[in-house]
């Protein structure tokens, strides 16, 4: 199949590639009712299956997203009161634009990253739904006497993923004008916002509003358009370079090593943030020693986040997976991982133990 071609609804091959599982039910419970209502009768393509994965990466896909929560930040000191907090320059963000970006603790370790944007007057946060409820506990406890409000808006608002080659001109067709491009350019049409998340050859795009709004774009493009999963929209991620944090590499990294300042999600021309002064310090004095790398491996296993690399003679660890999600081929996976840079250059890196499978990295920039 060509990257970008339509898949017929009839099609046996689209039948078998849909013959996988449902939503997860137990994620769709942070989804509004009427979505769930919705997605009841919808199969998704299986991670598990090589052939699908494939076929996943070469065509026009959708995601439901509600395995991410969502956090509303609201009122007249929202903009200063998130700008006093993440790395990112949140002056920026508008209607027009959004950024991701992350929060640090005063050692400059990431606590959490996330996809900001506007929608309605109000900030929004997108971030996995395991560390909504820590962040956002945290985050009031940062309030004081802003005149700002914070909640939990992830059974109010559908988000969906989109990727594919040809969905830019689905996706025009829609809205009646062109879809964003760039990382962070949006568009709003109606009651959702239509965010570009980057992303190559595969663009990406983000779609946040109510049930209603989401369906009317989900139901046309669902002939042509293959409904993925949590696990795939991950390997997407992982290929583009984002690098979604969970509960188990909160406070491991600094944003540097997340090549943060890459994605326009770390600036040094801002105000003061926590961890400010550890992360000035290595931008202007300091050698980074870790870095964030795409690596390809042979696993029929894939690792959890947090699990640790290892290489032969060499008793510590020498880097830490981020994320990471099964790929076309039998028995491969995709996975981002933060090294130290000297040990990757010294010899092979392997997952686990140093008689762990070899990971193969993409030396090509990811972004």
């Amino acid at each position: 199949m060509a990257i970008g071609e339509a898949i017929d609804l009839m099609n046996p091959a689209r039948a078998s590639v849909l013959a996988g599982p449902q939503f997860d039910q137990e994620v769709l419970a942070a989804a509004p009712a009427e979505w769930l209502s919705f997605l009841e009768q919808t199969t998704v393509v299986s991670d598990r299956d090589p052939s699908a994965r494939r076929q996943a990466l070469e065509a026009d896909v959708m995601a439901d997203l509600s395995h991410f929560g969502l956090i509303e930040i609201e009122g007249p000191d929202a903009q200063k009161f998130l700008a006093s907090l993440f790395t990112g320059d949140v002056r920026l963000v508008s209607p027009s634009l959004g950024q991701f970006t992350s929060w640090c603790d005063g050692k400059g370790r990431i606590l959490s990253t996330f996809w900001i944007f506007m929608r309605g007057g109000a900030y929004y946060l997108l971030l996995p739904a395991e560390l909504l409820a820590s962040t956002l506990t945290r985050l009031k406890q940062f309030l004081l006497r802003s005149k700002a409000k914070l909640s939990d808006a992830s059974d109010s608002l559908v988000r969906i993923g989109l990727s594919g080659v040809e969905l830019g001109n689905r996706l025009a067709s829609l809205i009646g004008e062109p879809a964003p491009v760039s990382r962070g350019e949006t568009r709003v049409f109606g009651d959702s916002i239509l965010m570009a998340l980057g992303g190559h050859p595969r663009p990406r795009w983000l779609v946040v509003g109510n049930a209603a709004a989401v369906q009317s774009l989900w139901s046309p493009l669902q002939p042509v358009v293959l409904p993925v999963g949590a696990g795939l929209w991950s390997l997407l991620d992982i290929l583009d370079g984002i690098p979604q944090l969970s509960s188990e590499t909160t406070e491991e990294f600094i944003p540097q090593m997340l090549n943060l300042e890459a994605l326009g999600g770390l600036c040094f021309t801002k105000g003061c943030y926590p961890g400010q002064e550890v992360i000035a310090r290595l931008h202007y004095r300091g050698q980074l020693k870790r870095r964030l790398y795409l690596a390809h491996a042979d696993s029929e296993r894939v690792p959890s986040p947090g699990s640790k690399l290892y290489r032969m003679g060499v008793q510590e660890s020498v880097g830490t997976v981020v994320s990471a999600a099964r790929h076309p081929g039998e028995g491969k996976i995709a996975l981002l991982a933060v090294v130290v840079i000297e040990q990757k250059a010294l010899g092979e890196i392997r997952l686990e133990s140093d008689e762990g499978p070899a990971l193969n990295f993409v030396e090509q920039e990811i972004f």
